[in-house]
């Protein structure tokens, strides 16, 4: 059973399985050109490539790489095969927005789904046709190991490819027709890197929970009524708000029942201490400030939120998920429960379905805060930092080919330098196009500055210090913590 909590929760910001800056590209083998390999993975054979070494021992492997290959062809499949349906220790929570792998399409009405147990955590987000996975090692005392499983769908095939019905609704998570299955190993130097955030600076990945501390800012809760005069959306808000939309509808393979029903803290206990945290209730307690017995009419800038927001831009550590409850614009949200509310009584058919994914607001600084692009305004080699600094730095392996280029520009051959900006250049769905898909975008407004910038080789002395020191720190510190 997936539990039945009796206390209050409130939204956990979660980035448990490929945390902050992981792109949503797809993985692939080297390439001897490019700096990042951009690839598809091998869907052609039954048995993952990775099952030919013996490096590693999970739960993962234990499936994968049995004499008998998984018939795995869906989510409730996926379940069956770790055993995770109707066992005591699976637990699940739910987020409503994210700055991990594929956070780009997370959303209230398209959660980030995390459940299973202490040996096995699975996460899934409708959208994007991959699962991660977390396996505890056997053999190796509290060691993770990280996997992607990627699936097709019979819409791969189809002559206009797959629509947003085939991705939002609950067909995504059944009749998968091809599966491939990739370890860490074999997508470090690709955008879909894990170790570039679970081992950041570390000498073995870890689990990460950014929101380590209630009020767990970003997970569903119960729906119970919320505080008298509370300013925010709770937890229970944002299940309503998919209730809204989605009714009882099953999602990630979890009944209804199970959604209604997630808790936080028990996968809490499950993560170590973590290098990076976003202070939850400090955070909500600068924005509504709290005097003669009433919170503040309109909601106050952070100190705390945005003095971390500063660090990541001088590179000192990754970005932390938005300020608020709710990521999404009210607008749109509204329009695209509409309607999925159609979808669902058949009076819009799944391919007329709407992106659930163009949800977030139009305001580039806003966007910039929520984790989906540069800001706007700001100079060339900010810009850099931010579209480029969490992947490319000197704290990362410096073996593979991702390596090539790095931020710190006065470091670099102008050979590398305009690799980059053909990268750059690229159509955003192009194979090879930097930043990835699912990474921060450069703010269209910015792009041709930072293109003339890394065309040009005379730059201010103080962008080399600060691009090389960026470099230098590789967003490995921990949380910045304003001053008493």
């Amino acid at each position: 059973m997936l539990g039945n909590p009796a206390m209050r929760r409130w939204i956990m910001a979660l980035s448990m399985l490929c945390g902050a800056g992981c792109a949503a590209a797809p993985p692939a083998a080297q390439s001897a050109d490019a700096s990042v390999a951009v690839s598809e993975p091998d869907f052609s054979t039954r048995r993952p490539a990775l099952c030919e070494r013996d490096d590693r021992s999970d739960a993962v492997r234990d499936v994968f790489c049995a004499d008998t290959a998984p018939q795995i062809t869906g989510l409730q499949a996926l379940h069956q095969a770790f055993e995770l349906q109707d066992n005591e220790q699976t637990r699940a929570v739910l987020l409503s927005h994210s700055i991990a792998l594929s956070g780009d399409l997370v959303s209230e009405l398209n959660p980030r789904a995390i459940f299973g147990t202490r040996e096995l955590l699975v996460a899934f987000s409708r959208g994007i046709q991959q699962v991660e996975l977390a396996a505890l090692d056997h053999q190796i005392e509290d060691q993770y190991n990280f996997y992607l499983l990627h699936f097709r769908q019979a819409c791969n095939s189809a002559a206009d490819g797959c629509s947003p019905g085939d991705l939002y609704t609950p067909a995504i998570e059944a009749d998968w027709q091809s599966l491939a299955l990739e370890d860490d190993e074999e997508l470090k130097n690709t955008p879909s890197d894990c170790r570039q955030c679970h081992q950041r600076a570390r000498p073995r990945a870890i689990l990460l929970m950014r929101e380590y501390y209630s009020p767990w800012t970003h997970l569903f809760g119960e729906d119970v009524p919320e505080p008298q005069n509370f300013p925010e959306p709770t937890g229970g808000t944002l299940l309503r708000d998919y209730r809204r939309a989605k009714g009882d509808e099953p999602y990630a393979g979890l009944s209804s029942a199970v959604l209604s029903s997630t808790i936080g803290i028990s996968l809490q206990r499950m993560v170590p201490q973590q290098p990076l945290v976003f202070r939850g209730s400090q955070i909500i307690g600068e924005r509504w400030p709290w005097k003669d017995g009433q919170y503040a009419a309109t909601p106050h800038r952070s100190p705390t939120w945005d003095g971390s927001f500063a660090a990541f831009r001088r590179g000192e550590q990754l970005a932390l998920p938005f300020y608020a409850p709710r990521a999404s614009d009210p607008q749109k949200q509204a329009a695209l429960t509409e309607a999925y509310q159609r979808y669902r009584t058949g009076e819009l058919q799944a391919a007329q379905l709407p992106d659930l994914a163009d949800i977030f607001p139009d305001d580039p600084r806003t966007r910039a805060e929520i984790g989906l692009q540069t800001e706007p305004g700001i100079a060339p080699a900010e810009t850099l930092i931010e579209a480029c600094g969490t992947c490319h730095n000197e704290v990362l392996d410096q073996t593979i080919t991702r390596a090539r280029f790095n931020i710190a520009l006065s470091k670099q051959s102008r050979d590398e330098i305009q690799h980059a900006i053909a990268r750059i250049k690229l159509p955003r769905d192009a194979p090879g196009a930097m930043p990835p898909r699912g990474q921060r975008q450069i703010d269209p407004q910015s792009l041709e500055a930072l293109i003339d910038y890394l065309q040009s080789s005379e730059r201010e002395p103080a962008d080399d210090t600060l691009l090389d020191t960026a470099s230098e720190l590789g967003m490995s510190k921990e949380a910045y913590l304003p001053p008493n």
